[in-house]
């Protein structure tokens, strides 16, 4: 039983606490709200919402990017017995493309939004011809910065069994995918999260994750008010621009507990080889650094560890665990303390139903223990028929758990191929339990079939990312299978922001690294803009492999072709005096990025609205046309085009 039974009366309890939540938008920039606070602005929000029309049972989606702002709204949700809807906010055709989606999904709900994203929204409804939608979704909009009404708030009596939010897992691509929870899921993944992590008494927690994250809403927002814990939110720009800063924040903060994905450590680790380490950084009073959201790479755990060591950082704070939306967020978790604990297996014994064979060979797979099931949790595997198997057998991932949803929103295709009955959960991941722990191999939807074997899309993405100019997260494997065809064509796709004579080499390269390092033949290098995920950072390869199929990628693929045809480009190109200037092919990668801004040469990067998103594919772009010669950090010191300009034909 949890100490609550929803989670208003959660935030009920915390506001008679001192307990408070920082809001860190920079380095001397930081608001602070108490608990007691958040709760009287969520019922202002209340009343806003209340006299705008909103009722209990409601959807209301959020498209807030304000961190604060975003927290006031969904506690008025909350107690208003609204259902929130968190999408992340941006300005990339593939955020206003989900919230449209997930805006009909919904029956066209009332949304919160600020000035800025309601004008891009519109602009890109009727730049699709539909301006009567850029209409109607303008008459739902809510301003994320409301004028104050005078009639007061009625909260409506929420119960435990009732939906207290929807997560929308689905990426860039595909129909949205919403995960109802209720106040009683949520509430036993938190204490399930509590107890797993073995909370202390004065616990200090800081977080970059997006609150549209579940890591990021549950773990390190809703676990944290559980107990009334301070805790502290940085902005994912913040972090996205100054990495270090979050380390630096963490010493100042005396945090306890931290959270990143792979991506994060790996972005943390290039600013720290670019910059050295912040003097007097002190890590020593941190705990658990949860390590989750994307398949864990014990190789960058375990460096970004040594890395802080002469920081204080512990050798046993790396807390990998494995989660998604469908649980709220936590499924195993291993002993808090524990540290990092691995694996090796021979990749070859990895298919359903096959008993692993630990190995030592160079060719062996590292998989992460991921430890038991959280409390009042359980997991099962079992084969293709559905039936259990047995310790060390690699088959089917199920969980089941109060805190395990019971369904998606309008969604009966997603709950058939997800529930299996008597509360049981089908994950759609692959894995085994080794004394008595959790291991993953990977998505059963994403296993590749050549020369009548399996392989691990991510097995090949992590030989790959040893090729030039690859790098692990950038890249995806899937595998095509046309009619008729007895096994997958092995495509790759790479995120690549350059000119198409520039990747010929990349592709080639790659390419011929694969088939070194597996023996297998890479049908295609596809460049992609960006790399699609799920809300749990989980990539979306189907997605991918499907938008192939399709011809998404036809007329570029028939240009690369003829590249390759022509021969490839000599590695140091002839002078060209008439070549553009660096400020002119960075304007261009600009407008590529964002072509819905108008980018000055000497606007800030970081003034014109710019997402994180968007200010690494900017980065990406600069990386694919001067390799090498910038790191995104380096984007905060240059921050605009000329200055950016300015570096690149001084280093030449």
């Amino acid at each position: 039983m949890t100490r609550y039974d929803t989670l208003t009366q959660m935030l009920d309890a915390a506001a008679e606490t001192p307990g408070e939540i920082g809001f860190i938008d920079g380095a001397n920039d930081e608001r602070r709200l108490g608990y007691r606070l958040l709760r009287r602005a969520a019922e202002r929000m209340l009343a806003v919402l209340q006299a705008r029309g909103a009722s209990a049972g409601e959807p209301l989606i959020l498209y807030v990017p304000d961190t604060l702002r975003f927290l006031q709204f969904f506690w008025a949700g909350l107690y208003g017995g609204l259902v929130p809807v968190p999408i992340a906010a941006g300005a990339t055709r593939a955020h206003l493309d989900k919230l449209v989606r997930v805006w009909r999904h919904m029956g066209e709900p009332r949304l919160v939004i600020d000035t800025k994203h309601l004008a891009r929204v519109r602009e890109h409804l009727e730049a699709a011809g539909d301006s009567e939608s850029a209409e109607r979704l303008a008459a739902r909009a809510i301003s994320d910065e409301p004028s104050a009404v005078e009639t007061p708030a009625e909260p409506a009596l929420v119960r435990p069994e009732q939906t207290a939010f929807i997560q929308f897992s689905s990426g860039s691509t595909g129909d949205p995918k919403g995960v109802v929870l209720t106040h009683a899921n949520v509430l036993a993944n938190v204490d399930a999260i509590s107890a797993g992590s073995d909370l202390g008494a004065h616990e200090i927690a800081l977080s970059w994750m997006p609150l549209t994250h579940d890591m990021g809403l549950i773990g390190f927002h809703l676990t944290l008010v559980y107990s009334a814990f301070t805790h502290y939110l940085m902005t994912p720009d913040l972090f996205a621009r100054r990495p270090l800063l979050w380390l630096e924040k963490a010493s100042e903060k005396g945090a306890t507990l931290l959270c990143s994905p792979n991506f994060g450590y790996r972005h943390t680790l290039r600013a720290i080889s670019a910059r050295g380490l912040p003097d007097g950084l002190d890590l020593s009073r941190v705990r658990l650094i949860y390590n989750g959201a994307e398949p864990i790479s014990a190789p960058l755990a375990r460096e970004f560890a040594a890395r802080l060591a002469p920081c204080g950082l512990a050798d046993n704070v790396m807390f990998c665990v494995y989660g998604m939306a469908e649980a709220s967020l936590a499924a195993s978790f291993p002993p808090a303390g524990r540290g990092l604990a691995s694996i090796r297996v021979a990749a070859t014994t990895l298919g359903v139903g096959d008993v692993i064979q630990p190995s030592e060979a160079p060719q062996a797979i590292e998989l992460v223990d991921l430890g038991q099931p959280v409390k009042n949790g359980a997991i099962r595997i079992v084969d293709d028929s559905e039936a259990p198997l047995a310790a060390d057998h690699v088959g089917h991932v199920w969980i089941r758990g109060a805190n395990v949803t019971a369904g998606y929103h309008d969604n009966a295709e997603a709950d058939a191929a997800a529930q299996r009955g008597d509360g049981w959960l089908a994950t759609g991941d692959l894995g085994f339990i080794h004394a008595g722990n959790l291991f993953i191999t990977g998505r059963a939807k994403d296993i590749i079939f050549v020369h009548g074997a399996n392989f691990y899309p991510q097995d090949i993405e992590a030989v790959a990312a040893g090729a030039p100019q690859i790098e692990l997260g950038k890249i995806a494997a899937a595998g095509v299978r046309s009619e008729g065809a007895e096994a997958d064509a092995l495509v790759l796709f790479v995120v690549f922001k350059g000119r198409d004579d520039d990747f010929v080499p990349i592709a080639r390269n790659v390419a011929q690294y694969v088939n070194q390092q597996t023996g297998l033949v890479v049908d295609q290098v596809v460049p992609i803009e960006r790399m699609p995920k799920t809300t749990s950072g989980k990539l979306q390869r189907t997605d991918l492999a499907r938008a192939y199929t399709e011809g998404a990628y036809g007329e570029r693929l028939a240009t690369l072709a003829a590249l390759m045809t022509a021969g490839e480009a000599p590695a140091v190109p002839a002078p060209d005096t008439n070549a553009p200037s660096a400020a002119t092919l960075l304007a261009g990668i600009c407008a590529e990025v964002a072509p819905d801004k108008q980018i000055g040469a000497d606007d800030n990067l970081f003034e014109v609205g710019l997402s994180s998103l968007e200010l690494a594919q900017i980065h990406e772009g600069i990386e694919a046309q001067w390799p090498g010669r910038l790191e995104v950090t380096d984007l905060f010191d240059y921050p605009t085009i000329n200055d950016l300009a300015e570096v690149l034909d001084t280093t030449d």
